[in-house]
């Protein structure tokens, strides 16, 4: 997985897109320059069993010890993962399948740069803030990551307390939303209720590259 840690610049109201190629280079600068791809944002410790069965305790409303698509209505970044989650392929999903995804997340010992690219009714949203907020079963050291929007509705996302653009990975709701003279424009189905999940992940589009968060919401 590419890790590499670009600082934002000072008093930027958004963070643009990094070109592949310049961020590839200049992540090798900052390997030789001493800094080891984790800067000060680190990885959460997890413990892939217990998150497993606080998920299960948490969403497993009909307590038949597996969670079908129904029930990940509730958890739609797991939703949108259940094939790769879903090992035997038998449409649900148990304790030790997600055990066994975590367990994976957490021996690639990484962050992930992810960005994001927002439509809404067709055209891109600029100054939208977009946030990630970590699944309460990834636990408590977990943190929200967030992105504000440029002309092109793309960004990258920052971890909370964090100036690289980095993000551990893992399961997360996502929160669109963008206030113009007080009032919330964007629907609450994207940010209070949100109904949008990602999973944040080394395989999701392949090896070797980031993760791209591709948003197409629509005001009905």
């Amino acid at each position: 997985m590419r890790r590499f840690c670009l600082p934002t610049r000072a008093g930027a109201g958004s963070l643009r897109p990094v070109p592949r190629r310049w961020a590839m280079l200049t992540g090798l600068a900052l390997l030789a320059a001493g800094c080891s791809g984790g800067g000060d944002q680190k990885v959460p410790t997890i413990s892939p069993r217990d998150a497993a069965n606080q998920a299960l305790a948490e969403y497993d409303t009909n307590k038949d010890g597996a969670l079908d698509a129904k029930e990940l209505e509730a958890c739609p970044a797991m939703l949108g993962a259940l094939k790769r989650l879903d090992k035997d392929g038998d449409g649900r999903v148990t304790a030790d399948e997600i055990a066994d995804r975590l367990t994976f997340f957490k021996e690639q010992g990484a962050l992930s740069d992810v960005s994001v690219e927002l439509m809404f009714d067709g055209r891109p949203v600029q100054g939208a803030t977009v946030t990630l907020v970590p699944e309460k079963f990834m636990g408590s050291a977990a943190k929200s990551a967030s992105a504000v929007t440029d002309e092109m509705g793309a960004g990258y996302f920052k971890t909370e307390g964090s100036e690289y653009v980095q993000v551990p990975l893992g399961y997360y709701r996502v929160q669109v939303s963008k206030n113009t003279q007080g009032r919330e424009t964007i629907p609450s189905k994207y940010n209070a209720q949100t109904v949008l999940g990602y999973e944040v992940s080394p395989d999701v589009e392949g090896r070797g590259t980031g993760n791209t968060l591709r948003l197409r919401l629509t005001s009905r």
